[in-house]
């Protein structure tokens, strides 16, 4: 049973992009506490919203700021078909670590569970600061290193080759998102973490939630036989159970920043 795929998220977001808007309540939830965490009081005229999937929230921003002319990029082809039948100015395919914009464009950049997807976060922040004109405002949110954690464990307790996630995923958390932020030219940073746990009949029903919206990404290719899949479920419905289900983490980080 091949449940986990190597690939970047490109190709896994893109088989995902038709399913992804109605399987995504929790990512709904997390995107509309970042848009209500910006002050309607500022008038901003370019907004930028990097990684925004379908363009779900991306509408919204549009709602709240009908004045802003509105940018979104993501880098799934499948994510690009679904936004450009959203109302949104400008839809592009483009890589968050080389925005293709000139230099202070933009009076706000925002971004929703995306940036642990990218490979280089400081590569990736520095690009953001320079697209983003001085006094500019940057608010993200992104699942920080404890997402997941008892996947993981359950999966190293029949293996220990199965790495869910990139090793990246290591550098998420307040602090190096902080010293990141800091160190590509952002000031008046404010980063804070919440750990939400969501409920699932078992692992194997969390495994098929994690393919529908395309988040099956893992550091090497992985075959898994319903043998080792099996021993994994049981472990986790031993260490991780919530009554009659059991229990994921998803560490949410949480980010203000201003150029």
């Amino acid at each position: 049973m091949n449940i986990l795929k190597k690939d970047r998220p490109q190709p896994c977001f893109s088989k995902a992009s038709n399913c992804y808007e109605a399987s995504s309540d929790l990512q709904k939830r997390i995107g509309l506490d970042l848009i209500n965490r910006i002050s309607n009081d500022n008038l901003y005229s370019f907004i930028l919203d990097i990684g925004m999937g379908t363009g779900w929230l991306t509408e919204k921003i549009g709602v709240k700021f009908p004045e802003a002319r509105l940018f979104g990029i993501d880098f799934a082809p499948g994510m690009i078909s679904q936004a450009q039948g959203k109302n949104i100015d400008y839809v592009l395919r483009a890589d968050a670590q080389t925005l293709p914009f000139k230099d202070g464009f933009f009076d706000l950049i925002v971004s929703n569970c995306a940036y642990q997807w990218v490979p280089d976060l400081s590569k990736a922040f520095s690009s953001a600061c320079r697209v983003l004109r001085g006094s500019g405002d940057f608010y993200f949110s992104c699942f920080g290193k404890s997402t997941l954690k008892e996947l993981q464990a359950s999966l190293e307790s029949v293996s220990k080759d199965l790495v869910f996630r990139d090793g990246h995923w290591e550098d998420i958390d307040v602090n190096n998102i902080f010293n990141r932020l800091e160190s590509n030219g952002f000031k008046d940073i404010e980063v804070e973490s919440e750990v939400i746990k969501i409920k699932f009949v078992d692992m194997i029903s969390l495994i098929r939630w994690l393919k529908v919206i395309g988040a099956n990404q893992v550091k090497r290719n992985v075959f898994i036989g319903r043998d080792l899949l099996s021993e994994a479920n049981a472990f986790y419905m031993k260490n991780y159970a919530d009554g009659e289900s059991v229990y994921a983490s998803f560490e949410i980080i949480k980010t203000r920043a201003r150029k």
